[in-house]
């Protein structure tokens, strides 16, 4: 990771998806959601906005405010479950020239939230102009639903806008979450603004695609080779950092998905089998939460796990053909092994 200060109305070039760090409703947040569609060029855009913890006008009465007459030129707000009164007053001023309110019904899941960004994408796509979501906000998803959850609908969304070229931000109060849950969604963004109010804006932007290492690589074992067998390695290098196994063995149905994979003697399986056997893995396990069924796993391996292993090489996910060909890889098995071990005995 690349560490700097810098302005937030100054974001780094080929980054499709952000992660705004700040205080919910506070002066940097909203003017920092702002800056980002006026640096983006908003008037000459189309843009979605999801909010959940604030009643579409409030979103709207934000940008009429920072925004002056940089007004998208088509802008949807998407009411993912505020509960709020959406008042009229920001969409009856006429300072949009085209505005869409899509209100969702209040038992509304992330993956419905899913499938209506990507509606409105894909109408979207057809116009020649850029295309703009800004998610507010994360910590009102984490209030309603798991972490897993909010992490496949994230996971799904940056994939899908990495595709298109839309440009995307998503907004979380990090004083609303643990340490730890904010560590986990960090990896998920190209680039990381955050707010701290003694400093300003801090951006830390990952590393070039290309200089990531992935789990496929080889490595020269630096430990020699085994007495007696010059094909095994005495030592089994893991090209891949410290940091990264550990953020990849953290998520429970994550670790029962490659408990089972590196056990498997064929390398390709069909995906339905792959949810059935996770599926009862986790029944089988007394100290995990059983799963609520076994479509809730599927959901959550194919928009959330999978998607994350095959970017990091340890397998391919085929979505046409709902197959995944696993890359049996001893270096990463060792750790898995280790792990399988201490938690289940």
């Amino acid at each position: 990771m690349n560490s700097g200060s810098g302005t937030v109305d100054q974001p780094l070039k080929d980054a499709s998806s952000v992660l705004v760090l700040a205080h919910e409703s506070s002066d940097a947040e909203r003017e920092g959601c702002a800056g980002f569609l006026a640096e983006q060029g908003v008037s000459e855009s189309k843009a979605i906005c999801v909010t959940v913890s604030e009643s579409p006008d409030s979103r709207l009465s934000l940008w009429q405010q920072h925004l002056d007459d940089e007004m998208p030129e088509e802008a949807i707000i998407v009411d993912a479950g505020s509960e709020l009164p959406a008042n009229s007053q920001a969409a009856a001023s006429g300072a949009f020239p085209s505005l869409t309110l899509d209100t969702l019904p209040t038992t509304v899941a992330p993956i419905d939230i899913g499938a209506t960004v990507s509606r409105h994408l894909g109408r979207l796509e057809q116009a020649d102009a850029p295309l703009l979501l800004c998610l507010h906000s994360l910590t009102g998803l984490l209030e309603s639903w798991e972490r897993d959850r909010v992490i496949a609908l994230v996971t799904a969304l940056n994939r899908q806008c990495a595709e298109m070229g839309v440009l995307s931000h998503h907004h979380m109060d990090p004083e609303a979450h643990t340490e730890e849950t904010v560590e986990m969604f960090r990896p998920l963004y190209d680039v990381v603004y955050e707010y701290l109010p003694d400093h300003g804006w801090t951006v830390t932007a990952s590393k070039d695609a290309e200089e990531t290492p992935t789990f496929r690589d080889t490595v020269t074992p630096p430990g020699g080779v085994k007495k007696g067998d010059p094909e095994e390695p005495e030592t089994i290098p893991i090209p891949y950092s410290f940091d990264q196994v550990l953020e990849l063995i953290s998520a429970p149905r994550r670790r029962s998905l490659l408990y089972h994979l590196k056990d498997r003697s064929d390398t390709e399986v069909p995906l339905d089998d792959l949810v059935d056997r996770v599926y009862e893995r986790e029944k089988a396990i007394p100290a995990r939460e059983t799963p609520k069924s076994r479509d809730e796993v599927g959901v959550s391996l194919a928009h959330n796990h999978l998607p994350r292993l095959d970017d990091l090489g340890i397998l391919s996910y085929e979505t046409a053909a709902n197959t995944v060909e696993y890359y049996s890889n001893p270096a990463l098995e060792s750790v898995i092994r280790y792990v399988e071990r201490l938690e289940l005995g």
